[in-house]
Parts: structure tokens; C-alpha cells; sequence
């Protein structure tokens, strides 16, 4: 009898004894602390930020106005793609017309005009999964802008040789050389024709806020940032890797290890 009363009290004291704690202890989720008190960052949140990267090359024509005139323009752009929606790259065009002399630099068209421009590229697709979708690019960056005598290129005697030299170093080259910095928006109309390669045309503006001096070895004209600004008509070819998927190389890997686990 004194052991069952022995034993019945040490379960009620244990009991007791479990309840209390139970009820003093707090709970798991009290122990956290408070999302207000953590320090947030930009992918707070985000488990896997980026999920698909890609790498492509383009080719673009453009037909853009240089000094009042339109002329042909062409350019190359290599681009990191990023969820398929972000690229980042850098590109790089210039005119293809060495005869282009718009009359608004010489009436007489005794003049050349050549620009050259590139620097960092970025454009957002918001839906890219679509067969026709557009796209948003941005170019920002900086180029050189040329006038020439007309038929001075390509003269090689012996005095245009030892002025070129003189003046600036290239053989037979005459004329002013300004630089310049650009930014140049768009939007694109873009089509998936296979899963590596894209066809695109849209428009742009290349705006030119200032320029500068950079090579100045004549008294030919020079010119202006409003000259060098203008609208571009654009259209391209863009090949390469647009989706690769980060998430299923990983599952593959762990699969291979379950598979190779097993085996052994």
C-alpha cells in the first residue's frame, strides 16, 4: 500500500512539474527575431534570385539621322541575359557610308561625316516567354564623330603623308575629330523564331547632351551635339543560350549523387 501511494505521488509531481514548464516555456516561434529588427537586404526573401542565365550575340542595322540626314549605321552587342528578362552587355556602332556628306555641314557636299559610338548596353523583356514580345534597350556610352574633306581618305602622296604625320599621326588624314557622350532608349518588337535565335526591329534615340573637343587640326567645322542627336530606325538578329536553367543542373547533380549512392 505505502509503495502504490509512493509511486502514485511521484507521477503527480512529475506531471505537475511537466505542466509548468510547459507553460513557462516559450514558444519557438517567440524566440525569433522580430522581422522588423532584422536587417533587410535587396533579396531578402528570394531563395533563388537568379534562376536562368543565358549569353548572345547580336547584330544590328540601324538607319539613323546624323545632321539632319539619314544614313546607314551598323553594330555588333554581346549580352549576359538574366530570368530571361535583364541583359547587360556592351555594344558598339558606327557608320558604314564613308561617302556620307550631309549638306547641312557643307552645302556643297565637300564633307564627310563619321561617327562611331558604344559602352554599356541594358534592355528588359517583360514577358520574353512569348512568341512576339517587345523589349526595352538602353545604350550608355560615349563615341568620336569625324569630318573629312571629301576624297582625302585613301591619298597617300608624299605631302598629304607628312601633314597627316604632322598633325595628328594618320597618314593622309584630314579633317576634325570631336567626342561626345550618348545615352540612346528604344523599344523593340522581338520574335522568338527558335529557341536560339531572335529577330528584332524597333526605333531608338541617340541623344547627344555635349561634346568636346578631341582631335581639332583644321578649320573645318566641328559638329554639334543637336547634329549628333537623332532618331534610328533598328533591326537585328540575336543567336546564343537565352534560358539555361540554374535549378535543373543542380536537380541533375543531385540526382546523380542519389543514383552513384545507391550503386555503392
Amino acid at each position: 500500500m505505502k509503495m502504490s501511494r509512493l509511486t502514485t505521488m511521484t507521477v503527480a509531481v512529475l506531471m505537475t512539474t511537466s505542466f509548468a514548464f510547459g507553460q513557462n516555456q516559450p514558444p519557438i516561434d517567440s524566440l525569433k527575431t522580430p522581422d522588423s529588427q532584422r536587417m533587410q537586404t535587396l533579396f531578402s526573401g528570394v531563395k533563388k534570385p537568379i534562376k536562368y542565365v543565358g549569353l548572345s550575340v547580336n547584330t544590328e542595322f540601324q538607319y539613323g539621322a546624323l545632321a539632319g540626314q539619314f544614313t546607314t549605321m551598323a553594330g555588333m552587342s554581346g549580352m549576359l541575359h538574366l530570368n530571361k528578362k535583364w541583359g547587360i552587355g556592351l555594344a558598339g556602332y558606327g557608320t558604314t557610308n564613308r561617302n556620307f556628306a550631309p549638306t547641312s555641314l557643307n552645302a556643297a557636299k565637300a564633307l564627310n561625316l563619321n561617327v562611331s559610338y558604344g559602352g554599356l548596353k541594358l534592355e528588359y523583356t517583360p514577358r520574353p516567354n512569348a512568341a512576339v514580345h517587345v523589349s526595352f534597350p538602353l545604350l550608355i556610352g560615349g563615341g568620336m564623330a569625324r569630318v573629312d574633306s571629301v576624297g582625302s581618305r585613301g591619298r597617300y602622296d608624299g605631302r598629304n603623308r607628312r601633314e597627316g604625320n604632322e598633325r595628328n599621326g594618320r597618314d593622309g588624314h584630314w579633317g576634325n575629330g570631336t567626342g561626345f557622350f550618348v545615352v540612346q532608349p528604344g523599344i523593340n518588337l522581338e520574335a522568338n523564331v527558335f529557341r536560339f535565335a531572335k529577330i528584332y526591329g524597333g526605333v531608338s534615340y541617340r541623344i547627344v547632351p555635349s561634346t568636346y573637343a578631341s582631335d581639332q587640326v583644321s578649320t573645318l567645322p566641328v559638329p554639334s551635339a543637336g547634329q549628333l542627336s537623332g532618331l534610328n530606325l533598328n533591326a537585328g538578329v540575336r543567336v546564343g543560350i537565352f534560358d539555361y536553367n540554374l535549378q535543373r543542373t543542380k536537380r541533375q547533380n543531385n540526382s546523380k549523387r542519389r543514383l552513384f549512392g545507391k550503386r555503392q
